[in-house]
């Protein structure tokens, strides 16, 4: 009843009939206290910007929504950005079912950092992670012009240490071109300072649709503590304790862990201990298109209501998981915190690890980490409350910090010398810093400035010589961009990147080199992912090292000590196993890698290489780039060089792409002159699939005729 008092009628809050009617074509007939204070402090009356700090499930989103579809009415687009490419298809479906109601088209972009897409001059609204975004403004395709709305969805990400460079450079690029800009955040310590640099009006809101209990399990008095005075008997482990009232008391639990280990040992634990049973759910997972490995893994425990989710399961696996729990067909489930970070996955209670292993040793998470755990507790509509118990603390002392205190400020990671040179760089390539002075007022409108002053201006200086040395800036009276600063920016790949790959490259005939030595050369750049790859001090592994930097198969860059050599190494065999067909499960099980982490491996190495083909191309390497080029295709569908034609054709991928090989079915001649019949057979797919295969090879050898 006390949420029911808090909305407001739609009819009598927004203002624009128009834009009142497609929120209740939605179903939408009441606004939250947010989206009304939004509304109030002029999201429709008004083009300012505005930041809008609320809890998780507080409607921040629709808020976003609303100011895109003022835009359309204006006759602009709207740009909605979130922080990963799952988020992004998540939002594409919500967009979708506006725009039905809207009569306007959403469109998604996530890749393909050195295409401009003017496809998306068609689209009304457009769905894109930070970096693509990033990459169309240094691209600057015509229809960037008739943009009237960005929306950046959890704007607190200006903080992260690895993304919030671009996070912030794409806010400053909005302020210089005039976009309307939206920031969306749940847990910001300095709200004002964002909204002041942003120019924006400010929406602090601490209303939740659901009420948050927060506590803590004490080992002392054996009992969670709860800030509203109650205290729970524990006996046991604490996390059966929770199994064993979601159970009594038929709600969902979600537990985060510190670690995917441990993750997976808890769910396994909890298995042996619950009493339900979910055999048809356990069933639906074989049928899936889910590796042997995992299925082998996660069937017991999802027998018996219990799933485990972390970055290192393969997408399949990790959105089975969170349909099953949105289903509610899961009793609980154990994650790590990137759960938090890029699932929205409530569940009535949710128990808090505030550690996490990091370098080699434990560290305490943030206060903003523990908030963003904390904020999936209680789902609206189905929970009267939610609560959230931090499971690991050492005292009450250290619990009660988390529990009372507020997001640390958000503070800009431009100031590093990374961020610097690859932004310098882009402003300078994409002609939008023609001269020191520009250069310098651009930078003016970051949080940087607003937080270092001056201080800045000695990095962008020392960018800046850099550039110039790696011969990518022509620095005078007047900047510019030299082909090869040009092309880097393009590529969207870091100045030292393009650098690492042409010190190694411009001495060495590509004809002495193996292929091992291109994708080791790759992950020692500062672009490749620091992906978990488990134990890098293996005798196996130092005996290849031995071998292969005795035969100069090896890179070595002066600044790599062994450990990045290492990782460098064991990534560019996974690689190279990827790319002689070796079966997934047998990867993992090999280098002890993660699907998740094998797909982020393959995927950030086909673009590094596809990047550094160029690069060497343009610096006149090209036995290097055919080189290259060819590996980024092999390392896109996994196959070796032989099977590259077929496996082009619709159905035919890098297990079947070796079926026909092995069968004499070796090019798009031979598979379009085939029958059906026979493509089936070999293939083990059905007539249909083989039909589209035979005449899709015919329509790929047309064009290639």
């Amino acid at each position: 009843m006390a949420v029911e008092k808090a909305l407001a009628e739609v009819d009598s809050a927004v203002p624009v009939p128009k834009i009142a009617e497609v929120l209740k074509a939605l179903g939408i007939v009441r606004l939250m206290p947010p989206q009304v204070e939004a509304i109030k402090k002029g999201l429709l009356s008004g083009n300012r910007n505005m930041v809008v700090v609320a809890p998780t499930g507080s409607g921040k989103s629709l808020v976003g929504y609303i100011a895109i579809l003022k835009s359309l009415l204006e006759g602009l687009k709207g740009v909605y950005l979130v922080p990963l490419k799952s988020i992004a298809g998540e939002k594409l479906e919500e967009l979708e079912i506006v725009c039905r109601e809207a009569s306007c088209k959403a469109c998604i972009t996530t890749g393909d950092y050195d295409q401009p897409s003017e496809w998306l001059s068609e689209c009304d609204i457009i769905v894109a992670t930070y970096e693509r975004f990033d990459s169309l403004l240094r691209l600057k395709p015509g229809w960037v012009s008739r943009i009237g709305t960005v929306v950046i969805d959890e704007i607190h990400n200006v903080g992260d240490p690895e993304r919030g460079h671009i996070v912030e450079l794409i806010a400053a690029r909005a302020l210089s071109r005039g976009f309307r800009l939206i920031g969306l955040g749940a847990t910001v310590g300095n709200p004002e300072e964002l909204a002041d640099w942003l120019e924006a009006e400010l929406v602090y809101s601490t209303w939740r649709p659901v009420k948050l209990i927060e506590g803590y399990y004490s080992s002392r008095k054996k009992a969670i503590v709860f800030d509203d005075k109650r205290e729970e008997a524990v006996s046991g482990a604490l996390e059966v304790h929770l199994l064993r009232r979601a159970l009594e008391e038929n709600y969902q639990v979600l537990i985060f862990r510190h670690s995917r280990q441990h993750a997976e040992g808890l769910a396994r634990q909890l298995a042996l201990t619950s009493t339900e049973h979910c055999d048809d759910l356990a069933e639906e997972l074989v049928d899936l298109e889910i590796p042997r490995v995992e299925v082998d893994s996660l069937r017991y425990v999802v027998s018996k209501c219990i799933a485990y989710h972390h970055a290192g399961l393969s997408l399949a696996a990790r959105k089975f998981v969170e349909r099953s729990f949105r289903e509610r067909r899961l009793r609980a489930v154990t994650a790590t915190p990137t759960l938090a970070a890029g699932v929205n996955l409530p569940a009535r209670r949710v128990a808090v690890s505030i550690r996490r292993y990091e370098e080699g040793s434990m560290k305490n998470l943030s206060v903003a980490e523990y908030k963003q755990m904390a904020g999936r507790a209680g789902r609206p509509g189905l929970d009267p409350y939610g609560e959230v118990i931090i499971s690991d603390a050492r005292n009450s002392e250290e619990a009660l910090r988390y529990i009372r205190s507020s997001p640390e400020p958000v503070t800009s990671v431009l100031r590093s010398e990374r961020a610097l040179r690859i932004h310098v760089l882009s402003l300078i390539a994409s002609e939008e810093a023609t001269d020191l002075n520009t250069l310098e007022n651009l930078l003016k409108l970051t949080l940087a400035y607003r937080q270092l002053g001056e201080h800045l201006d000695l990095g962008v200086e020392r960018a800046l010589r850099l550039l110039e040395s790696m011969g990518m800036v022509l620095a005078g009276s007047k900047l510019k961009p030299t082909k090869l600063g040009r092309a880097v920016t393009s590529l969207y790949v870091d100045p030292l990147t393009a650098w690492t790959v042409l010190e190694h490259l411009r001495e060495r005939a590509s004809r002495g080199l193996y292929d091992i030595y291109y994708l080791t050369l790759i992950a020692l750049t500062p672009d490749f992912p620091k992906v978990r790859l488990g134990n890098l001090r293996s005798k196996e592994l130092y005996s290849i090292l031995e071998v292969l930097g005795e035969e100069d198969q090896v890179p070595m860059p002066r600044w790599a000590d062994e450990y990045d050599i290492l990782r460098a190494l064991k990534v560019g065999l996974i690689l190279r196993d990827w790319i002689e067909e070796v079966k997934e499960d047998t990867i993992v099980e090999r280098y002890g890698v993660g699907l998740g982490d094998l797909a982020v491996i393959v995927d950030s190495a086909q673009w590094l290489l596809y990047a550094s083909g160029v690069i060497c191309g343009i610096e006149g390497l090209a036995d290097h780039a055919s080189r290259l080029t060819t590996l980024s295709r092999r390392v896109e569908v996994g196959v070796r060089e032989d099977a590259l034609e077929v496996v082009q054709v619709k159905w035919i991928g890098r297990i079947r792409a070796r079926k026909l090989i092995t069968s004499g079915i070796k090019t798009l001649r031979d598979l379009a002159n085939s029958s059906p019949e026979r493509i089936a057979e070999m293939c083990g797919m059905g007539i249909r699939q083989a039909e589209e295969a035979v005449k899709h090879a015919g329509e790929l050898l047309s064009k290639i005729s």
